[in-house]
């Protein structure tokens, strides 16, 4: 048999279920034990008896915020933490994949906010701005840098731009050795020379740059490759690899008349690393710029800062087509900028070789071409000028290689970018390897911190002599099973970016976007979604004591495994009917109309509202309930489901009762029903005592529509009586009696083994074999079979491990090892030297009893002679030093102050076996749930009763004996009494097996 296994995340050797994960896990989910009425966490135990009694982690498809960024930022994690209010642990999140939070949170595009389902509600989450909030919020030298191991190789990259400076943070941390080298005076590439300060404050920039040092990086600033060093030389000072990152700096040209020959003319790039420079600190007149990118709108903008009277942008194409954002366009707008758009240059106009002006075109667009952009036409007869003094061409820029390409052998593509291997970014020189701008032409700082990311990966491949891949590697689909959108969840407005007022803006290079309020960015946070379920925020692994959690379960991968078996038994259950596709009875509209699943949720002691009676949608206790029978069970016409589910009946006259016993107060229960069946031992009874004794009303009547009382929560009820009198009542709370279907899960491994279903998607089976199905070895039980109560699934349940049993007879007891203890001392007549281990049970115990004095307390107690404290007594590695501790001290007597040992005593016992000791020379003090879990709140009293219990576990323990184990021989015989089917069919089942049977008859 093939099975899917899904991981759990966690190792259930180790974790101890405190509950430390879950107190800082910032992802919530719906819990499906509660039937979905109060949340849990991402990290989760489903209910606290559940076996086994680890935790486990909900990881589902990635986020498609996280899918649509270029260098796959962790975004749902970061935004979490900015949730939460974490924002160092926010920032170490997005270190994990860039180095630039800050610079990122102000100039990234952003195109992840176009992949948030968010847009399903309402709007977008802010997603860079949260970024910048949590950036904001930390010094970056105060964030450690994680522990490196130096290797010898080193490497060589040639310019400090995103992509040289990404390859290089993560060289470093891989433990290269990174050098740096510059042209310029100072670092940064495009991010310092061509985006503007009043974008990209500097001293963000300059911090963010300063902050790559700590990480062993060096930066050499004013060297030129080819005239103060040259790649030869850079080998022979040890360089393994070189990775050339020099960007695109040479301005593309209009190819107009007048451009060459006229002063005023200059590129975008040339006239915004000026501005930087300070080669140009005022401009009078007017300026055009022709472009539609960021580039284009930041020149517009900084001439107007440097004193422009206009500045006029022409853009060919229509404003949905700029590849600047929308709310950039408008604040550009709102400066003073004029955007023609649909506009062409055709040529400049000079006087005595100086710039007068530019004539320009209207165009239109044609239909979208293949690339999906539509294509501008000229308007013959639309020609128009425009008076100007400086024209800014931005349309583009190239790489300037200068003799670099040529010198080293280096294939050029037609468009002058260098050819590298698309996946591994190695030229056609092995040593040599090139990203960012300079193989893919004019794009993002986020795309080139992905080139910086690929890059490192296959240097330090490269480095370490692994062969590198020679063509592009696809990506396995990232799927689509995500969180789906809360169904009441309310439209909520997006985060308002604030700005300086434009009269202060142009003034000055002053920030123009400011950074959001914290309680603002936290709200923003919380529309979050949680698409992928768990965040990978790594906030438990931080506090699992018990390293339980950890990167590596945290990697985690399902898996597929065969197994053999003679006999396979089928016990998947039922689903509950989901009433949601009826609209007449409101149950996806209306919060008071709940189904009798979770109902049962409501009235038990563990369930969300601790058994208080309590209506969803006000939390008050209601006054009236109603249930409606048959709700997806014998309904041909709605559902296809004609069988009755055999359980309904019973489970609405139980809740009701139940609800009057819980209620300190006349509670009106009414039970709305076609027929009441009560197929079972005193069912009949039941029924006639909750309508004699309880009061229950039973109105036989098929309800059609349940509708809202306007103004109130209430709900009202039409129906008909069976004298056929028309009533209308108003009740708080409405239940929907829910019968049972299979699963399309439990639909679809039914056709995977093979075996018939019946018309109502159950098993099928016959009625001399009501656990076997059609195909021999593979036995049911339980609701799979057909809709049935509990006793008769347990009753079922018997009958097909029988019937498995009786295929695996031949192997019976082949596979059974036996554990073998070391031959056990015998302490008797000897002193007691009791030993005795104390847990904090990570805070559970030591969050609040004083552990340590509640060891020096038992230190002083007679008869022992060892004490210890530990984080967790029942890990393994305690379990193995305990071990050492009894043989070392020789112990003779063993108490453990922990946990329950309902649990827990087992353990124990088998750990001093281990030692030599007999199993019962051991006590347990139960500290945790009779002290610091009844007395949470009194840290004092739950110290002084938890010296109690150590004090009476010792006094015990210096009176246990060794007690033998006794074995009894089973005389593997069975007496069947009674001749019957029952009694026969029993008979043969086990004579089957192998085992010698009697039947005694009376007739």
């Amino acid at each position: 048999m093939t099975l899917h296994k899904i991981p759990r995340y966690i190792d259930s050797d180790k974790c101890t279920a405190c509950g430390d994960c879950v107190e800082v896990c910032p992802v919530t989910r719906p819990s499906e034990y509660d039937t979905e009425l109060v949340d849990r966490k991402a990290v989760y135990k489903l209910y606290a008896q559940a076996i086994p009694g680890s935790f486990a982690i909900e990881k589902i498809d990635t986020a498609p915020c996280r899918m649509a960024c270029p260098a796959n930022l962790n975004v749902q994690g970061y935004v979490a933490m900015v949730k939460m209010g974490k924002y160092r642990e926010a920032v170490e999140i997005i270190m994990q994949d860039l180095p630039f939070p800050g610079i990122l949170g102000r100039i990234c595009p952003h195109r992840c906010e176009k992949s948030c389902r968010r847009l399903e509600l309402d709007e977008a989450i802010s997603i860079r701005e949260l970024k910048r909030v949590a950036a904001d919020h930390v010094d970056l030298s105060d964030i450690p840098v994680p522990e490196i191991t130096s290797r010898n190789e080193k490497v060589a990259i040639i310019g400090s731009g995103p992509a040289g400076l990404t390859a290089a943070y993560f060289l470093a941390l891989d433990g290269y050795q990174v050098s740096v080298y510059e042209s310029m005076p100072e670092a940064g590439g495009m991010m310092r020379y061509g985006i503007p300060e009043h974008r990209l404050p500097r001293v963000v920039l300059d911090a963010e740059i300063e902050n790559l040092k700590r990480y062993g990086i060096q930066i050499h600033t004013n060297t030129v490759i080819g005239r103060d060093l040259t790649l030869e030389e850079l080998r022979e000072h040890g360089a393994s690899a070189i990775f050339l990152a020099i960007g695109a700096w040479k301005g593309l040209k209009l190819r107009i008349s007048g451009e060459e020959t006229s002063q005023g003319v200059s590129d975008v790039t040339a006239f915004l690393r000026d501005v930087h420079l300070g080669n140009l600190k005022k401009l009078e007149g007017k300026i055009v710029v022709i472009g539609g990118g960021h580039s284009a709108l930041d020149a517009a903008q900084v001439a107007l800062r440097l004193g422009v009277s206009e500045a006029h942008i022409i853009y060919r194409r229509s404003r949905t087509e700029m590849l600047a954002g929308p709310e950039e366009v408008e604040e550009a707008e709102k400066e003073g900028v004029k955007i023609h758009f649909l506009a062409a240059p055709i040529s400049i106009s000079s006087e005595n070789d100086t710039v007068t002006g530019i004539e320009c075109i209207r165009t239109r667009l044609t239909e979208k071409d293949t690339t999906g952009r539509r294509k501008p036409i000229p308007i013959e007869g639309s020609e128009f000028f425009i008076e100007a003094d400086y024209i800014i061409p931005a349309i583009g820029q190239e790489p300037d290689f200068g003799d670099l390409a040529k010198a080293q052998g280096l294939k050029v593509s037609k468009w002058n970018l260098l050819e590298v291997n698309p996946e591994t970014l190695q030229t056609n020189i092995p040593d040599i390897f090139a990203g960012g701008d300079v193989i893919s032409g004019p794009a993002t700082v986020i795309e080139a911190v992905e080139a910086g990311q690929r890059v490192a990966k296959y240097i330090a491949k490269y480095l370490q002599g692994e062969e590198l891949p020679t063509e592009w590697q696809e990506e396995p689909p990232m799927g689509t099973n995500w969180v789906a959108p809360p169904k009441d969840e309310p439209a909520k407005d997006r985060l308002k970016i604030q700005t300086l007022p434009v009269e202060k803006r142009i003034s000055s290079f002053e920030e123009v976007n400011l950074c959001a309020d914290e309680e603002p960015a936290k709200q923003e946070a919380d529309r979050c979604l949680d698409c992928s379920g768990c965040c990978e925020c790594y906030q438990c692994v931080a506090v699992c004591e018990a390293e339980a959690v950890t990167l590596e379960t945290h990697a985690q991968q399902e898996e597929t495994t065969t197994i053999n078996v003679g006999s396979v038994v089928l016990a998947p259950g039922f689903q509950p009917f989901d009433p949601s596709k009826f609209d007449n009875y409101n149950y996806a509209n209306h919060p008071n109309v709940i189904t009798s699943t979770e109902f049962e949720r409501i009235l038990s002691a563990t369930g969300p509202f601790m058994g208080h009676l309590t209506r969803i949608s006000d939390k008050k206790e209601p006054r009236k309930i109603a249930w409606f029978q048959c709700i997806g069970s014998r309904d041909l016409n709605r559902c296809d489901n004609p069988y009755c589910s055999s359980v309904c009946c019973m489970y609405a006259v139980k809740e009701a009762v139940i609800a009057k016993e819980h209620a300190d107060y006349d509670l009106d229960c009414a039970i709305f029903f076609m027929d009441m069946r009560t197929p079972g031992k005193d069912f009949e009874q039941y029924y006639n005592d909750a309508k004699d004794k309880h009061g229950v009303r039973f109105i036989r009547s098929r309800v059609h529509t349940i509708d809202p009382v306007s103004g109130t929560d209430d709900l009202e009820v039409r129906y008909a009586t069976e004298s056929g009198e028309l009533k209308t009542e108003t009740f708080d709370m409405i239940v929907l009696s829910v019968g049972m279907e299979t699963s399309p899960e439990t639909i679809d491994l039914a056709n995977n083994l093979g075996i018939d279903l019946t018309e109502g998607n159950f098993c099928g089976t016959t009625d001399f074999q009501p656990f076997a199905t059609s195909k021999d070895g593979i036995f049911v039980c339980g609701a799979f079979q057909g809709p049935k109560d509990i006793p008769e699934s347990v009753m079922e349940a018997s009958a097909a491990a029988c019937s498995a049993g009786v295929n695996l007879a031949p192997a019976r007891g082949s596979l059974v090892k036996e554990k073998e203890f070391p031959d056990e001392s015998d302490v008797t007549g000897e002193e007691p030297r009791i030993g005795i281990f104390v847990c904090n049970c990570g805070i559970n115990i030591g969050g609040i009893a004083d552990v340590p004095a509640i060891a020096e307390y038992a230190r002083g107690l007679q008869n022992v002679v060892y004490v210890e404290e530990n984080l967790f007594t029942c890990s393994q590695d305690t379990q193995d030093k305990m071990v050492e501790v009894i043989r070392e001290q020789s112990l003779n007597r063993i108490v453990v102050a922990a946990c329950t040992p309902r649990t827990h005593e087992p353990l124990f016992q088998e750990t001093i076996r281990n030692a030599g000791r007999n199993a019962y020379l051991f006590d347990m003090a139960n500290i945790r749930n009779q002290c610091t879990w009844v007395h949470s709140d009194d840290k004092v009293n739950a110290t002084e009763k938890s010296k109690d219990l150590v004090r009476m576990a010792v006094a015990r323990a210096s009176l246990l004996e060794q007690i033998p184990d006794i074995l009894v021989d089973v005389n593997q015989s069975a007496l069947v009494i009674g001749g019957g089917v029952a009694g026969m069919t029993a008979a043969l089942s086990l004579a089957d097996q192998g085992f010698p049977v009697t039947i005694v008859e009376k007739s």
